[in-house]
């Protein structure tokens, strides 16, 4: 049940954390008075859920974040999850960056700090944050590498008890709508999940 719940937590913070379909965050933030839409749909056996995540850029260092998913297929069936607000200030542009992040209506939220650097087409991401619901420490780390319209990459994400593990790629149609997909599991190969959706930017 678990690593099920660590699923379900990549899945709704790809959609206000990283660019999909990777979970892990990068130090980029949306420029101001632009807006982000992704749409992701994650499937397996006994998995179908929609998410939907929505980014708006207040300052040229700071946007702002929501998200939320639909269950159709795992328990409780036709259930919203909850919605999530996610807030990132970039400290140094493109480089270093911090989020807070909070469901809507809970007392618990999550602090991440976020570091990015590129190597030629070789972009690396790393996350460490706190969860002060369970007290619990979170880590990301991912390679991603883009050539011309493709990008695509793997990563892992986890926290004291669990460790997942996720190879996905985006293409971009044009420079402001890209589609993407993904394939996550921890590395007992017990919990599977496949992800697909769109980025739009306006």
């Amino acid at each position: 049940m678990l690593q099920k719940n660590i699923i379900m937590i990549i899945i709704i913070k790809c959609l206000i954390f990283a660019a999909r379909p990777f979970g892990t965050d990068d130090a980029g933030t949306v420029e101001p008075n632009a807006y982000e839409l992704e749409v992701g749909y994650d499937l397996w056996e006994e998995t179908g859920v929609t998410g939907l995540g929505f980014k708006h850029g207040i300052t040229e260092r700071m946007d702002i974040g929501v998200g939320f998913g639909f269950n159709f297929v795992s328990e409780p069936k036709n259930s919203y999850l909850p919605a999530e607000l996610c807030l990132k200030y970039a400290l140094v542009p493109d480089m270093i960056a911090v989020s807070f992040t909070t469901e809507i209506g809970f007392s618990s939220y999550t602090l991440n700090s976020v570091l990015t650097r590129y190597f030629g087409p070789v972009e690396f991401d790393a996350n460490l944050g706190y969860v002060t619901g369970d007290s619990s420490i979170i880590y990301a780390g991912a390679l991603i590498y883009g050539l011309s319209n493709l990008t695509f990459g793997v990563e892992m994400l986890g926290d004291k008890e669990t460790q997942n593990w996720l190879t996905g790629a985006r293409y971009a149609i044009k420079e402001e709508l890209m589609i993407d997909a993904g394939f996550t599991s921890d590395f007992e190969f017990e919990e599977k999940t496949a992800t697909f959706g769109v980025h739009y930017e306006f």
